[in-house]
């Protein structure tokens, strides 16, 4: 099986992708950084979610070296701690670019990559935890 996790550096998506490698799955994450986890069975991607241009790189190689993903989980998101007030339209933008159009396009994308998977499955978090 093999599982595509955004956002995966830190916080929950570490978590989920070091549980599914220590289960023996192949989890392809990414993130805006470079990722410390090595592991056989991971690949990494410097991918900013909130760049249609960024995923479609990402697309191509991981069509190109797996042909397919069975799971994607969308977890990647960020957040002003601004009380709504005192948050400039610029941030809002760039919170909207990554949680919600991020996720769109993720699952726009890849969702054609799952189709010659038979239990094709997305997952969507929307925490920033």
């Amino acid at each position: 099986m093999i599982i595509l996790i955004t956002g995966n550096r830190k916080g929950i998506g570490r978590y989920l992708s070091e549980h599914y490698l220590e289960k023996g799955y192949v989890v392809l994450g990414c993130s805006r950084s470079e990722s410390d986890l090595q592991n056989k069975n991971y690949q990494h991607y410097l991918v900013d979610v909130s760049k249609e241009k960024d995923i479609k790189k990402m697309i191509f190689a991981v069509k190109k070296e797996f042909g397919k993903i069975d799971v994607l989980v969308n977890n990647a998101g960020i957040a002003s701690m601004n009380l709504l007030l005192l948050t400039p339209t610029s941030i809002a933008r760039k919170v909207m670019e990554t949680n919600y159009f991020g996720t769109l396009v993720m699952c726009r994308e890849f969702s054609r990559l799952m189709r010659k998977s038979n239990n094709g499955r997305i997952i969507n978090f929307t925490t920033v935890a």
